[in-house]
């Protein structure tokens, strides 16, 4: 990977990381603003409901943006972007496109 292609990748990464932050924080703050329960039966059920959506989504954005950190601490090593499987490096389309990875897709796919 050239270190061009590094910064760009970095550069993604961060503003990924920023944007989750932003989620997760709203989220967060979601969460102590909201009132009372609803007395109606259904729109209870539509408040459980969104809220078990809300808190798998928030753990799924928790947890890319916990992969994303680690991977932005990868790039900055000796071994940033070579396959964790084979140490061939993995292209850099394939960063770019997913930037949690850290597998080519040869790998990946033994890995399913």
């Amino acid at each position: 990977m050239s270190p061009a292609e590094l910064r760009a990748l970095k550069r993604q990464i961060t503003e990924r990381i920023k944007t989750l932050e932003i989620l997760l924080g709203n989220s967060r703050q979601d969460d102590h603003e909201s009132g009372p329960q609803p007395d109606d039966e259904s729109a209870r059920m539509d408040l459980t409901i969104s809220s078990a959506v809300e808190s798998r989504l928030t753990l799924a954005e928790k947890q890319e943006l916990a992969r994303l950190q680690a991977n932005l601490q990868w790039l900055e090593s000796n071994d940033a972007g070579n396959c964790e499987g084979c140490g061939y490096p993995i292209p850099f389309l394939r960063l770019k496109a997913v930037p949690v990875t850290r597998l080519c897709i040869q790998c990946a796919k033994n890995q399913s």
